[in-house]
């Protein structure tokens, strides 16, 4: 299988891959291909494989037929498992596919080359064994550290707006080499969340770096992104000025965007968290500057007029996060509408979320705020809210560090309720067709009252989407546990997995979207600083909301929403990698890896098999 081999370092790995790749395939009989050929098998499998005892779902595509006979194949093609399934999904209306799926979880054996055998033909070989992922979380880890910037001075501005310089390091956010701290904020509280929740996450990774040294380095441009004399914070600094990203009067170099207030919300609760962490190093003062500068910026935020910002706010090279993402931008007629248009997350979720990282901070350096901001958090009208989280809505984030740090004197349990509320959502919604998808396909959350009426679900970054929802999913199977409902924490847990199947090859494209792992690992992405050979690069997925005018993208509501995903060509729309959509799947990877397999031994699945 397209597998990456565990022992040698991460530097050195690409050849040692290269020759495995090589010798699998010639042992397999199988092509490893991101072309369109991979769509011509029947099967959606998991291309790394599954836990001995967890979830084991693959499915069997057919257009006919209320029940197929399987059987499940070892590496030396003897027989181990077989069963007929009835399950079938006829004209699955994220994919457009109609299937059966196929629950081999009563299997609990161990080993390599498996294979599942419907009709006479076999899937792509995969493995079950106690850590099916192997380097997957090290390798998804090193992308942050492969993204590196050096330093980088800022001087240029968007209708010269202000004047002055900004110069440090950055993470290299998305396929332009520049940074959005709203996007920058996400991908480090996932990771300190990381951090902060289990302590053998602190050690490093294998790239010899951790989380917190890593997130330390890639905050380090917040400090900087409200200028002197101004109160509000730059939501995108940019290295490159194109026709198409202009930066009027410049037309060369870099380009600083006007400041808004979302984007000083995100520096205040970034920064905040860092003080904890810095506090628990054991290095007081770079906790007291990190407190102190999110203070500035969360005070500047809650007492400077709501400011929003549109494209023509904008400048340089790269896209725009607007305040309102469902208002701000219409994909037809292509217009760009009031970013301030009111809607719960346009700024009130980053101002609880900043609150709570606020409170949190206070709390953990002895700060005499800490009792009033705590109040004040369980007053808030986003307190137990747990709902899909992303740069856009991130109110779930601040009741995530709730339920991680449980501050003295403060009921947690609304925040539980919700979680689990959510996680049964999301398991609803993977009962309808692919096993991993946690959103409902036919819902109209995104509407925005412009000419768009087809499938608009498959958002920018829909890996991303999905691999938050694990997150959440995980959370609710460890607070199951604590509570000591076993068979509660399994299914959850399970069900986490259930998406990292998804990311992995169990979807309409039959890919692994992570490159470098799996037999039809991703090949082609829109990165303008590390090649596409670099493993553990998650590409942000299919995309029915825009093409972006990207000439690889499949014409606009052409296909599925799941389909929505060029099968030749880059296609900028859809295989774009950013920090964003690592940054949860390093989340998953490390906790599929040295949290789930205890999770799942809880109520293991020979004894409840499907869960």
């Amino acid at each position: 299988m397209a597998r990456r081999p565990p022992q040698p370092p991460l530097r050195h790995r690409v050849g040692a891959c290269v020759a495995l790749v090589v010798s699998a395939l010639l042992v397999t009989g199988t092509r490893a291909a991101d072309d369109g050929s991979q769509l011509d098998s029947p099967f959606r499998v998991n291309y790394l494989g599954y836990f001995p005892h967890g979830p084991k779902v693959a499915l069997y595509l057919s257009d006919e037929g209320d029940s197929r006979t399987w059987e499940l194949r070892d590496g030396g093609g003897a027989t181990v498992a077989s069963g007929v399934t009835r399950d079938r999904v006829s004209g699955d209306f994220a994919s457009g596919d109609s299937f059966f799926r196929v629950d081999f979880s009563r299997f609990t054996g161990t080993g390599a080359g498996f294979r599942l055998v419907v009709d006479g033909a076999r899937s792509e070989p995969f493995d079950i064994s106690t850590n099916p992922y192997g380097t997957l979380a090290d390798e998804s880890f090193d992308y942050f550290k492969d993204h590196r910037s050096g330093e980088v001075t800022f001087d240029q501005f968007l209708d010269n707006w202000a004047s002055g310089s900004i110069t440090a390091p950055f993470w290299i956010d998305a396929g332009d080499k520049g940074s959005y701290p709203t996007n920058t904020a996400i991908a480090a509280w996932l990771m300190m969340n990381l951090h902060e929740r289990y302590p053998g996450a602190r050690s490093p990774f294998g790239n010899g770096v951790t989380l917190y040294d890593e997130v330390t380095f890639g905050s380090e441009l917040l400090y900087q992104v409200i200028l002197p004399g101004q109160k509000l914070a730059i939501p995108k600094l940019h290295t490159n000025i194109q026709p198409w990203g202009p930066c009027p009067p410049h037309e060369t170099g870099t380009c600083l965007s006007k400041p808004e207030t979302k984007a000083t919300f995100a520096v205040a609760r970034t920064l905040a968290q860092l003080a904890r962490l810095h506090h628990g190093q054991k290095r007081p003062e770079a906790a007291g500057r990190a407190f102190a500068a999110a203070r500035t910026a969360f005070t500047n935020a809650r007492t400077e007029p709501l400011t929003c910002r549109t494209q023509k706010d904008f400048g340089g090279e790269g896209g725009i996060y607007p305040d309102n993402d469902v208002y701000g931008i219409w994909r037809e007629p292509r217009a760009d509408r009031e970013p301030c248009h009111p809607d719960r997350n346009n700024t009130e979720d980053d101002g609880f979320a900043a609150l709570v990282e606020m409170a949190l901070a206070a709390e953990a350096l002895g700060d005499e705020s800490a009792s009033g901001l705590l109040s004040e958090v369980a007053e808030h009208p986003r307190f137990g809210e747990i709902s899909e989280f992303w740069w856009g809505a991130v109110a779930a984030t601040g009741n995530v560090s709730l339920l991680t740090r449980r501050p003295e004197g403060l009921d947690v349990s609304p925040i539980r309720a919700s979680l689990y509320r959510y996680a049964e959502r999301c398991i609803a919604h993977m009962g309808v067709g692919y096993p991993g998808v946690t959103k409902d396909a036919r819902s109209d959350r995104w509407d925005s009252g412009d000419r768009d009426d087809v499938d608009n679900n498959w958002r920018w970054g829909s890996n991303r989407m999905l691999l938050d929802d694990a997150v959440l999913l995980a959370i609710a199977a460890e607070e199951k546990r604590e509570a000591g409902e076993k068979e509660a924490a399994a299914r959850y847990a399970g069900h986490a997995l259930r998406v990292m199947d998804y990311i992995l090859g169990t979807n309409a494209m039959a890919l692994s979207m992570v490159t470098g792992f799996g037999e039809h690992a991703v090949e082609r992405t829109h990165d303008g600083h590390v090649p596409n050979t670099e493993p553990g690069k998650l590409v942000l997925g299919p995309n029915d909301w825009t093409n972006s005018n990207d000439p690889d993208m499949p014409a606009f509501g052409s296909r599925p929403g799941m389909k929505m995903m060029p099968v030749t060509g880059t296609g900028w729309a859809a295989r774009e990698i950013a920090i964003d959509g690592n940054a949860p799947l390093v989340w998953m990877a490390w906790w599929a890896q040295h949290q789930a397999p205890s999770l799942l031994a809880l109520a293991p699945l020979e004894s409840a098999a499907g869960r």
